[in-house]
């Protein structure tokens, strides 16, 4: 969904994040498979929530909706989670960075 549409569907108190996402999967144990594996899972059960954008650079591009400061710290942890979570499924560990377009912000 582009992000205009997201844009009018949003009340005028919330307001869209633009977060730039390096994942850095790496795997526990000497398996480039579960690798690879970990880092599909990833796209396709978390990142496509957040309608995710692959960069030329290689990293992710996702929209997070907000209200306050706060709220966007918490959903940026919830998303880190939910990444480290799926990458653990695979038998892998996730180092992922986070950092705010326009920002100084990082996770």
């Amino acid at each position: 969904m582009p992000v205009t549409a997201v844009v009018s569907n949003v009340s005028s108190d919330t307001r869209i994040g633009v977060i730039v996402l390096r994942l850095r999967i790496e795997h526990a144990y000497s398996r480039m498979r579960t690798q690879r594996r970990a880092f599909k899972n990833i796209e396709r059960h978390v990142l496509s929530r957040y309608q995710a954008t692959l960069l030329p650079s290689g990293e992710h591009q996702v929209h997070i909706l907000y209200r306050t400061e706060h709220d966007l710290d918490e959903r940026m942890d919830d998303l880190l989670f939910e990444i480290a979570g799926e990458a653990q499924m695979s038998g892998c560990y996730s180092e992922t960075e986070a950092r705010m377009e326009g920002s100084d912000r990082q996770r």
